[in-house]
């Protein structure tokens, strides 16, 4: 007999037996708590799991390596390294995590600049509420 994990649940099958999908888990990096607790609320409401949360770049990293998360919501403004930093570092490492970076200071990132670091995407923290995650974050 299987043992349910919350760490490690099982699938559930759909009324015509197909397995469904796992929920993303998400690490989500930012050093306002108020917006962690936000955006928590959202990607939960949304269907995806909150695996962890860190507060910035060098816990951000240790964090994604023990979790390796589906996704990461990143902060670009972080008190010891930025964004893109971590973005970057975890790319070199192969974690693959889709990473999102986000901030309320800047309105856009260049491709280019997303590339580089290996993020998937930019969402403005304005706009996370209303932008469809679910090809970011999946």
């Amino acid at each position: 007999m299987l043992a349910r994990s919350k760490r490690f649940p099982l699938a559930k099958a759909d009324e015509t037996g197909h397995l469904a999908a796992m929920p993303a888990s998400v690490l989500i990096v930012d050093d306002d708590a108020e917006f962690r607790s936000l955006a928590g609320l959202l990607l939960r409401s949304r269907g995806y799991e909150i695996v962890g949360e860190s507060v910035d770049a060098v816990s951000a990293v240790d964090a994604a390596m023990a979790l390796q998360p589906t996704a990461i919501l990143l902060d670009v403004n972080l008190p010891d390294h930025d964004g893109f930093w971590v973005a970057e570092t975890l790319s070199e490492a192969g974690i693959r995590s889709r990473i999102v970076l986000t901030s309320s200071a800047m309105t856009d990132v260049s491709s280019g600049t997303l590339e580089r670091c290996g993020a998937v995407a930019f969402v403005a923290k304005t706009d996370l509420a209303t932008v469809d995650l679910a090809d970011l974050l999946r």
